[in-house]
């Protein structure tokens, strides 16, 4: 009974917050001609995923620094007001779309209600952030891979973003009317925002997922538990998806802060998460990552391997994983300073891209 009262009172909510949030958008919309939008940010729980919406608005106000930016987040993007009323988007408006792991098969409301604004605004400049593209291999996925290509290569003004290079060799194959870029995650243009060499870290910070793309199995992280508690080490197991709720934009930041600065205060993080490595990244911690479903970390961990502390692990080697326990963890704080500045260089990317384009149209 308790459990059917807080679904009903957090459809409420949600109802609620959608309602409050389309008005507020319609508002900025009719005060605002100079802006630009981001669509289908996240409410829900996926850290990493509201990372990347961080990301994406501090790479945004450095593209247009006097432009209001209007976000439209997934829920409100799919509401009934929006279908019926819409959103006020005229044709000479930009369009940027949130980017992640969700381009595919995999997750296919998201996918889908991609297909819904690239279908629906055909003659805006629509830009789909950096993304990593899956589709199964069975009759399902290449079925759905169709419906994709049928509707992103009928639209002439499209800029797909790879995070890596496995999903950049894709979507030139299946999406090549699309102009196809690849640059790193937007969660990593939040370097600047956190980095404090003089943090004292102590013992290990796991991220681990729990969800239908973990391959990774539970007697692993026990051996690894084993070994860290014989060798009297500190650690913290946690995953960057929190328990279902809903995540406003202003809650955003603090939410996302406070797992970025878990792995902060670590020596080491281990993790099979993508943005357990980029919060790592973020952070300059050390970390050893575990390849995942899809190629997202296989493919996307390349923009890494010149940082001498990140190391990644495909084939499991649980006597490189001790090694790199001890060399952490057993010895003096080893000081890292990754100087490269991620979301200048996704800033001056997309500033020559989308300087070519507008030129190109008139």
């Amino acid at each position: 009974m308790n459990k059917l009262y807080y679904r009903i009172l957090n459809k409420i909510k949600i109802n609620i917050f959608i309602i409050q949030t389309y008005f507020e958008i319609r508002y900025f919309v009719l005060k605002n001609k100079n802006r630009v939008f981001l669509l289908m940010t996240p409410w829900y729980e996926n850290l990493g995923d509201q990372a990347i919406a961080l990301g994406e608005y501090k790479i945004l106000k450095k593209l247009y620094p006097n432009k209001k930016i209007i976000e439209v987040p997934d829920k409100v993007y799919s509401s009934y007001l929006n279908k019926i009323f819409g959103l006020g988007i005229k044709k000479q408006d930009i369009l940027f779309v949130q980017g992640g792991g969700n381009f595919g098969s995999l997750y296919l409301e998201l996918e889908n209600l991609r297909r819904n604004i690239v279908k629906t605004y055909n003659k805006n400049l629509i830009v789909i952030m950096p993304v990593s593209i899956f589709f199964h291999n069975n009759v399902q996925g290449r079925s759905e891979l169709k419906k994709s290509q049928d509707i992103y290569n009928t639209h002439s003004n499209l800029i797909i973003i790879s995070r890596d290079e496995k999903s950049f060799s894709l979507a030139n194959e299946y999406f090549f009317k699309a102009k196809n870029i690849l640059l790193p995650d937007a969660a990593t243009s939040l370097k600047e925002s956190i980095c404090d060499n003089n943090i004292c870290r102590q013992g290990i910070q796991f991220f681990l997922r729990d969800d239908k793309e973990k391959i990774i199995s539970n007697k692993l992280i026990t051996d690894i538990e084993q070994y860290i508690i014989k060798n009297n080490i500190n650690y913290s197991i946690t995953d960057t998806v929190i328990e279902p709720t809903v995540i406003k934009k202003n809650k955003r930041k603090i939410m996302v802060f406070e797992r970025l600065r878990l792995a902060q205060k670590a020596q080491l993080v281990i993790t099979d998460r993508y943005h357990g490595l980029i919060f790592s990244i973020v952070t300059n911690t050390p970390v050893i990552v575990f390849k995942s479903f899809d190629s997202k970390i296989s493919s996307g961990i390349k923009w890494f391997l010149d940082l001498n502390n990140v190391h990644y692990i495909e084939n499991i080697d649980l006597k490189r994983v001790y090694f790199l326990i001890d060399m952490y963890c057993k010895k003096n704080q080893i000081l890292f300073i990754n100087k490269q500045n991620y979301c200048e260089y996704i800033v001056e990317s997309l500033n020559r891209i989308l300087r070519g384009k507008i030129n190109d149209e008139k």
